[in-house]
Parts: structure tokens; sequence; C-alpha cells
């Protein structure tokens, strides 16, 4: 084949991965995605309305901006899980990164270790968890979920080993000024919230990366086909999402002023039902950024509504489990629609 013939191909090939990723991008008024997040928008407001109704103090502009900054740590790791759900990876050790990386911490604190070096040093340890669930699933094609089970068991037992099982109390000053401090009334976590969202939206919607993503996930062939590096695209996801947790344990060190091999353990289910109750298709090519906030905003607004109702956490966790549910089933219902001719 000829150099432009060979071209052509390839410029046609390309053409068809993005033809394959459209399902993911809700830009249609019947776009089943886009409908989705109309949907996600309703459930919103109805629980907003629910909550305000049920506790006077839901509206309280103090309390809307705790909800946004109680879920700054949820939504900096939900952003490159989409991304990574979306390319056709899947990561359920985020919970284990972000124990073993506050663990880590707490002991290199304690231990006298400057806080610029001790960060450095967890941030070291996020990507190389990262790396590690790469290296399973992109080189040696382990499936995924058993890929990332497999790292998690081990990081969440290194974590309980390091620690002993026990908290460990964190005096940090630059931790309590980056978790604590406020501009006016608005935490910076609400600054870092919004600046990883901004940045992420522009990633999706403008870059040729963001295209990648969604025509990988939608047709690795075709994307094969165009030329797509798809390997190193899918291995930077995983090294993001260990990122990402390990910057999530940082500021729940912060946050809670502890450091604990349990704290990551709520945010293997919340992660994934953000990621999923957003849009995002469990077999890839589908999903928004714009879903995952909505449905991170229902997370919080549904935890922070708990809370005022003095509610337990165990309600909370049937609620999340029945809304991973609900989302798994969606998505089912979804793909079926798109298959339809």
């Amino acid at each position: 084949m000829s150099k432009s013939g060979k071209s052509r191909s390839v410029s046609r090939s390309a053409a068809g991965a993005e033809r394959e990723s459209d399902v993911s991008a809700p830009r249609r008024w019947t776009d089943p995605g886009f409908l989705q997040s109309q949907g996600l928008l309703l459930i919103l407001a109805g629980l907003m309305i629910f909550f305000s109704l049920k506790s006077p103090f839901f509206w309280a502009t103090s309390n809307l901006l705790n909800v946004a900054a109680s879920s700054t740590v949820l939504a900096i790791m939900a952003a490159p899980q989409t991304f990574l759900i979306v390319s056709g990876g899947f990561d359920v050790s985020v919970g284990a990164t972000i124990a073993i990386s506050t663990v880590s911490l707490g002991l290199l604190l304690a231990a006298g270790v400057p806080m610029a070096a001790a960060i450095v040093v967890v941030l070291f340890i996020g990507l190389a968890v990262g790396a590690a669930n790469a290296t399973l699933v992109v080189l040696l094609r382990v499936n995924p979920l058993i890929a990332t089970l497999g790292t998690m068991s081990i990081f969440t037992g290194l974590a309980h080993f390091l620690s002993s099982g026990q908290t460990e109390v964190v005096r940090n000053d630059f931790l309590r000024w980056i978790t604590k401090t406020q501009v006016g009334p608005v935490s910076v976590l609400v600054f870092m919230f919004i600046g990883v969202y901004a940045i992420s939206i522009v990633l999706e919607r403008t870059t040729v990366l963001g295209r990648w993503f969604y025509a990988i996930g939608g047709n690795a062939e075709a994307a094969r086909l165009a030329g797509l590096p798809i390997r190193r695209v899918q291995y930077s996801l995983y090294i993001a999402s260990g990122l990402s947790a390990s910057v999530g344990g940082v500021l729940l060190t912060g946050i809670l002023q502890s450091a604990s091999p349990r704290v990551g353990d709520p945010f293997l289910l919340s992660v994934v039902t953000a990621v999923i109750l957003g849009g995002a298709s469990l077999t890839g090519g589908r999903g928004s950024i714009i879903g995952t906030l909505l449905a991170v905003a229902i997370l919080g607004v549904l935890q922070n509504g708990f809370s005022l109702l003095l509610l337990p956490s165990s309600v909370q966790t049937i609620a999340l489990g029945i809304a991973l549910i609900v989302a798994v089933v969606f998505d089912g219902m979804l793909r079926r629609i798109e298959r339809r001719p």
C-alpha cells in the first residue's frame, strides 16, 4: 500500500473510532447519555428539596459550602477514574492507595522527615501503585478487576502491617493550613475541587487526548488501526488514578489530623459509584466529567443530608450500595438502547 493510501486508511479508522466514541459524549438531545445527565439533575434537585424540608439548616450557605468541601477528596479521585473507565480500564485499588499513602505520611512525619519530602514520597507511592496496576493490566493483560483487587489486597495489608492496625495522630501546620484555610467563607478544598474539574472538562472536550479516551474505550481495534497509542494512554490513566488517590490520602490526613489504615475503605465503593452513576459504562466508551460531577454532588448531598437527620453511617452505606446497583442496571439499559438500529 502506498504511503498516501495508508494515511487515508488510518484517517478512515480514526474517524470510525471517533464515531464509535460518540455514544459517550452527551452532545445531542437524543443521546441516552445526555438524557441521563438530565436525570441526574432531577435527582440532585429532588434530594436538595427533600433535605431542605427535613432540616432548616440544609440551605445555609455554610452547609452547602461544607458539602462541596467534604466532597473534594471523592471528586479528585473520580475525575481520573472517569477517564480510566471510559477508556476501558478499571481500578478498585484507590481505597488501598489512600490507606498506604496516609499511613506512610504519618510514619514519615513521626520520624522527623520534612513535610515536602514526605509528600514527595507519598506521591511516588501513588505513582508506583498506578504503575503496578498498569503493568498488570496493559502489559501482562490481566483482567483489570482481578489485577486491581490483587493490588488492593496487597497495599491494604501493607498499610495495616506498617501501622499495626492503629490510628496515628498527625499534627502538622501545613496539612492543617491546606485543609482548614478559607478564602472568605470558601474552603481552599472547594477551589481544588473547581480546579480539578475545570481542567478535566477542558481535557475531555477540547483536546485530542480527550477524544482518544472515548475512541479507545468505544472500539479498541479501530483505535489501534488509527494508530492511537493505546498502551501509553491506558498506562498514563492508571498512574493518574494512583496519584489522585495518594493526593486524597494527603488531604484526608490533614482533614482528620490522623493517619489510619482504614481511612480509604469508604472510597472503594463511592468512587466507582460516582463514575458509574455519572453515566460511564463498565464496558468503556461512554461517560462524561459533567456526569461524574453531578454524581459526586448527589453523593455529597446524601451524606450531608443523612448527617443532618442524624442517621447512622450504616444507612449511608446502604444508600451507596443501592445507588451503585441502580447505576449498573441503568447502564445495561442504555447499552441495549444504543445497540438498537
